[in-house]
């Protein structure tokens, strides 16, 4: 395993609650009892209460969409420590309020505590027995250490050069856990405890409502990002990037659409250069440039080799978007029960139907892990219990490990935010299963471009998809039928029981 030098830390940190050495280029800070060693790049916001006292320390780039502002300098919350009655009330209400991509640290009343944000979008790492956490298992291990910890055979079971990874709080190296969402990581005792959702999510009599109150969210986020400089939006053919789209109808003029001309993007690119002649857009088509062996290597390096797949062979080409903010459409997936095939209220969810439904191996260690992650939520209804683990268990440990890979790339997802996750669970199973909820949206919002078809060419190419797909992806393909099987099975067992 060749690693790079020590200078491509850029965008990272290390806290602790010891000193630690600081290397050459970076800035330690001290907050309470706490330490930070910053990388270059790595973007700090003080927090305060109400009288200006410390709260802790904002890492990344949160929005207030109430003030209309990425918040910078310091985040002021309107709340005195002394009136702070239950401390995960006031993070729930002060912190989760925020829009963007953050990571929070409270150093107050008493914790130490590292919160992510509603999906995890800025990732940590630690160690329990060094008792450090960090941005990868990078910046927390020498060369040597990352070497000798590296779980070799892990990593190949997971397929992770493939598009697989590390779930569940795995990681690629012995003694590291991955944060996950809706957790926050007490450094006094150096455990992850869940402080999110506290009861079931109501559901919303009202969808429609529902759902314009999220498109106005993202909407302002994207007005926001283009209120700052040169913003590039994601055009796919897919539902997620038509409903972004959608939302920025008013402001089409302050933004660029983008679109990777990856091998297998065909579909994307042309359904993006429809939509870019029929409406006018300002659009780019990146050309595609796949990694030097020494770019992929070091995009693993910044990953802690906790994922690979074809974002380490293409991540070159999207360097042009490099140095401005890039809105994608990661998130939508949790309002379209992404993990309920063939579930239903009564399903028992266990361990290895749920590996199962991720497409993971089901080795002793994975279900184990899952196991755990699992046994906290069993009051839980069955609908919410997959939410979760899409949310967990696949977006912030895979989606989200890689957040430092790029860190000259400003990229936020408006879709992901509290107030949008809560909105997008609090619609009735029956809406979520259709599925048509964002099309609606999208057609309210522009009945135009919601004519152009999704995710099709609208033409003879549309039936030879299907073969071109399992040809391109056999290993997806394999997965695709674990989920089915795994699926099937517990639907089995809750219809038969033993």
């Amino acid at each position: 395993m060749l690693l790079p030098g020590p200078d491509n830390f850029d965008g990272q940190f290390v806290i602790s609650t010891d000193a630690k050495p600081c290397p050459h280029g970076w800035q330690q800070r001290k907050l309470g009892t706490l330490f930070l060693n910053l990388a270059p790049t790595t973007s700090v916001v003080p927090v305060v209460d109400a009288d200006n006292r410390s709260i802790g320390l904002l890492l990344g780039m949160p929005i207030d969409l109430d003030r209309g502002v990425i918040v910078d300098g310091k985040y002021r919350i309107d709340v005195k420590l002394d009136d702070v009655q239950d401390l995960d009330d006031f993070v729930e209400k002060n912190v989760y309020r925020l829009a963007g991509s953050f990571l929070f640290i409270l150093s107050a009343l008493g914790s130490r505590r590292i919160y992510l944000d509603a999906n995890g979008t800025l990732s940590l790492v630690y160690d329990p027995e060094a008792r450090i956490a960090g941005a990868t298992a990078s910046a927390l291990l020498n060369a040597v250490e990352y070497k000798r910890r590296f779980r070799a055979e892990l990593y190949k079971t997971l397929d992770i050069e493939d598009a697989g990874w590390f779930t569940a709080g795995l990681t690629a190296h012995e003694g590291i856990e991955r944060l996950l969402c809706n957790h926050y990581l007490d450094l006094d005792n150096w455990t992850a405890s869940r402080h999110w959702p506290v009861a079931a999510i109501a559901v919303s009599p009202d969808p429609a409502s529902t759902c314009a109150r999220m498109c106005g969210r993202i909407s302002k986020t994207i007005e926001i990002l283009s209120g700052v400089g040169s913003t590039s939006v994601a055009l796919t053919a897919g539902n997620d990037s038509r409903l972004l789209l959608a939302c920025s109808r008013h402001m089409l003029a302050n933004l660029t659409f983008v679109t990777v001309a990856a091998p297998t993007a065909d579909l994307d690119v042309a359904c993006a250069r429809r939509l870019a002649r029929q409406f006018g857009l300002r659009h780019q088509v990146l050309p595609y440039r796949e990694a030097t062996e020494a770019e992929a290597d070091l995009w693993r390096f910044r990953a802690g080799h906790c994922v690979g797949g074809n974002n380490v062979k293409m991540h070159p080409s999207v360097e042009p978007l490099e140095g401005g903010p890039f809105v994608g459409g990661l998130g939508g997936e949790v309002g379209r029960g992404f993990l309920w095939l063939n579930a239903g209220p009564d399903t028992v969810i266990d361990a290895k139907g749920l590996v199962a439904r991720l497409k993971l191996p089901r080795t002793d260690e994975v279900v184990s892990a899952v196991e755990n992650w699992l046994a906290p939520l069993a009051h839980f209804d069955t609908f919410l219990i997959l939410d979760l683990a899409y949310l967990e268990l696949r977006m912030s440990a895979w989606g989200f490990c890689d957040s430092y890979v790029k860190p000259k790339q400003l990229e936020i997802h408006p879709m992901i935010s509290r107030a949008n996750y809560v909105d997008m669970l609090s619609l009735p199973p029956e809406v979520r299963r259709k599925g048509d909820i964002y099309f609606q949206a999208i057609e309210g919002l522009w009945k135009e471009v919601s004519e152009i078809p999704i995710n099709k060419y609208g033409n003879y190419k549309d039936m030879l998809r299907p073969a071109k797909e399992a040809i391109r992806h056999p290993k997806r393909a394999s997965r695709k039928v674990m989920q089915l099987v795994g699926a099937w099975r517990s639907r089995t067992v809750e219809r038969n029981p033993a």
